[in-house]
């Protein structure tokens, strides 16, 4: 148990993907909460910041820089430097990395909490067991994961609420869209989100998305567009090009997680695999259906969320490989008939 009035200055190294950095809103907005006097700095990496920059949670960012290789250890020093340079009573690490714990350890953090992973328990003063079963850790959602740091350090947990902001930069941009693509709020707005940044096991094939639409199509008068990182702009044109109904490509239109954002919080439904975007649709409370295959659904299964997780069945799930070494049945056993009938469900259940 901490005393919040002993504590003047806070450090939380964020998670690194960006499902997990909207998973751990609520931990980030209870630590808020729970220390409600202390500066609270939060350590990321910069293609999440404009996940949290709106958030009333922190007193300053720092960024981790993820530049070149060769110059990476001395931006790990220079960043230790100004760590120490902070004073931090406590500190918070979400990621599980012994470089993340001994970033603290080297910058002077007086008290440092984290899970016991990666042979580090000696960097930590508090270190967390994980849950175990059947002698092996056991499966956690995520969000629940990041607040048991929170409530073993002796706070109190108000909301598990997903949480995320908008700016009106981003409601700009989005309606500038909308206006460019001729996007009616007259008609349901359906967005396909193929990519994921984890690796190709968890993509879905640019036929299953386009066959997908069609189906849509044929039962219901809506917009479908495609939305995507700027690294996965083939992806979307492989899907625009195969599908036989009218699809619009906002490919190369998203250019920050900003106006992905606002996009998906006017939507009708969000049909993507297990990635950031599924995350963003919980949070806005917008439906969403997701394909899963490689990963297990223990880390991400939340009550909050409005929806259905799809899966194959075949005997190889949740392998958590970035890529499969067979014939990625997990994610080609799915079939458009399916995704687009429980499509159709959600959006009349929640029209």
């Amino acid at each position: 148990m901490i005393k919040p009035a002993n504590i003047n200055s806070i450090i939380i190294r964020s998670p690194n993907w960006v499902g997990d950095v909207i998973m751990a809103t609520p931990a980030f907005r209870c630590i808020r909460e729970n220390f409600i006097n202390a500066k609270i700095t939060i350590l990321l990496k910069p293609y999440v910041l404009s996940l949290i920059e709106d958030t009333p949670w922190f007193d300053e960012v720092a960024l981790i820089d993820t530049g070149k290789q060769h110059c990476r250890e001395a931006r790990y020093i220079s960043l230790i430097k100004q760590i120490r340079s902070g004073k931090y009573d406590l500190g918070f690490l979400f990621p599980n990395s012994f470089s993340s714990a001994l970033m603290f350890w080297l910058g002077g953090v007086k008290r440092r909490v984290g899970y016991k992973r990666d042979i580090r328990s000696w960097l930590l003063t508090d270190p967390l067991e994980r849950l175990y079963e059947n002698g092996h850790f056991r499966p956690t959602y995520m969000g629940d994961y990041y607040l048991r740091l929170c409530t073993y350090m002796g706070c109190k947990v108000r909301s598990k609420e997903l949480e995320l902001f908008l700016n009106q930069e981003s409601l700009k941009r989005a309606d500038e869209i909308s206006e460019k693509f001729e996007i009616s709020n007259s008609h349901p707005l359906i967005l396909l989100s193929p990519g994921a940044a984890y690796g190709s096991s968890k993509c879905w094939t640019a036929e299953g998305f386009a066959g997908t639409a069609d189906l849509i199509k044929k039962h219901l008068d809506c917009t479908i567009a495609i939305v995507c990182a700027p690294n996965e702009t083939k992806l979307a044109m492989d899907i625009e090009k195969a599908a036989r109904s009218k699809i619009i490509n906002l490919g190369n239109e998203i250019r920050s997680l900003d106006t992905l954002k606002a996009l998906i919080k006017r939507c009708a439904l969000l049909i993507t695999v297990d990635s950031g975007p599924r995350h963003i649709a919980v949070a806005f409370k917008r439906p969403v259906v997701t394909l899963m295959g490689p990963n297990d659904p223990r880390y991400t299964d939340t009550p909050a969320e409005i929806g259905q997780v799809i899966r194959a069945d075949v005997d190889c799930l949740a392998c958590h490989r970035k890529a499969c070494p067979k014939d990625h049945r997990c994610m080609t056993h799915i079939k458009p008939e399916r995704v687009a009938r429980v499509s159709l469900d959600l959006i009349g259940a929640n029209a």
